[in-house]
């Protein structure tokens, strides 16, 4: 079976890197375009030379794509959707789109409408980790009417790929709900470990976090944290208030921990405390359905009529 004729719009980190681990599994040619801040036409001698090494042509227009199978909109957050659409105007039947943007779910239905309009087909694809860390084995979470074929041409060649389901969006929005935790992560530890130097005790801070976190498993961390924000989410609200107050007295604006505070103090203003507490075991599942049961109903925080929040559904 012939090798697709693979194109990128876009030709920053994650497109060199999937396009040098394609350029040694495959002679099939591959081109880019690149209309961005930094690269657009005249592309600059060194870019050109860049992409060449990396066993790619770059071309002058986004037309000059159409011939492409393959084609993978590979831009910044900002401008997924017109990139999108730009795409689907110069797709042929058959062209697959992969759109390994961080875009929300909404974005990537909009550009899969685009593209399946105009008879391609879509594949919803997200990285799941940083190719700085695990270069073109990044493992590659997809959706959409194009996901199976996504998988089917690129897994042979080294791809990690997971296959969500005919949806486009359904894996964006796993990719965006993960980035909660991993970006809010990041921000946590920055704004911990800045506040420890400024504190004097970097070394020992950064200790004993990681001591406590290799101690565990994270699947079995994530599991204690929900179950015991049920019960304990009002006193850890209060102490992460006290933690606000010391940050400052450091000089220190700390922006997530006072999110933390605000955070603790929504759990606790459900109600769910003594719901939990009489009961005799449950997982952090049911916390879970809980939450979401009571915000659902409430369509947020349930507010009582002086604008306290009830305790209960």
């Amino acid at each position: 079976m012939p090798q697709p004729k693979v194109a990128f719009v876009g030709f920053g980190e994650a497109a060199q890197c999937f396009a040098k681990h394609l350029a040694a599994q495959t002679d099939a040619p591959m081109v880019a375009f690149c209309q961005g801040k930094t690269n657009a036409p005249p592309y600059s001698q060194a870019f050109r030379a860049m992409a060449a090494g990396c066993g790619v042509t770059l071309v002058e227009r986004l037309d000059d794509l159409s011939d492409a199978d393959v084609i993978f909109s590979a831009v910044v957050v900002a401008v997924a959707a017109e990139t999108g659409e730009a795409i689907s105007r110069i797709v042929r039947p058959g062209c697959l789109v992969a759109d390994i943007n961080a875009a929300s779910p909404r974005t990537k239905r909009r550009v899969a409408e685009a593209v399946e309009a105009r008879g391609g087909v879509f594949a919803d694809t997200n990285l799941m980790g940083s190719v700085d860390l695990y270069g073109a084995a990044v493992p590659l979470y997809a959706s959409g009417s194009g996901a199976e074929r996504f998988s089917d041409i690129f897994k042979p060649l080294g791809f990690r790929i997971e296959v969500a389901g005919p949806q486009a969006g359904t894996a964006a929005a796993v990719k965006m709900l993960r980035s909660v935790v991993t970006k809010g992560m990041e921000a946590l530890l920055v704004e911990a470990l800045t506040a420890a130097t400024l504190a004097g005790v970097r070394e020992e801070t950064m200790r004993g976090l990681c001591a406590s976190m290799d101690a565990t498993t994270f699947s079995k961390f994530l599991d204690m944290c929900v179950r015991s924000d049920v019960l304990h989410a009002e006193r850890r609200a209060v102490e992460m208030e006290g933690v606000v107050e010391g940050l400052r007295e450091l000089g220190f604006d700390p922006l997530m921990t006072t999110a933390t505070a605000e955070r603790l103090k929504v759990s606790a203003r459900l109600g769910l405390r003594q719901e939990f507490a009489r009961r005799p075991g449950y997982s952090a599942d049911d916390v879970l359905d809980r939450y979401a049961h009571v915000v659902s109903v409430h369509g947020g925080e349930p507010r009582g009529s002086r604008g306290e929040l009830k305790k209960g559904p």
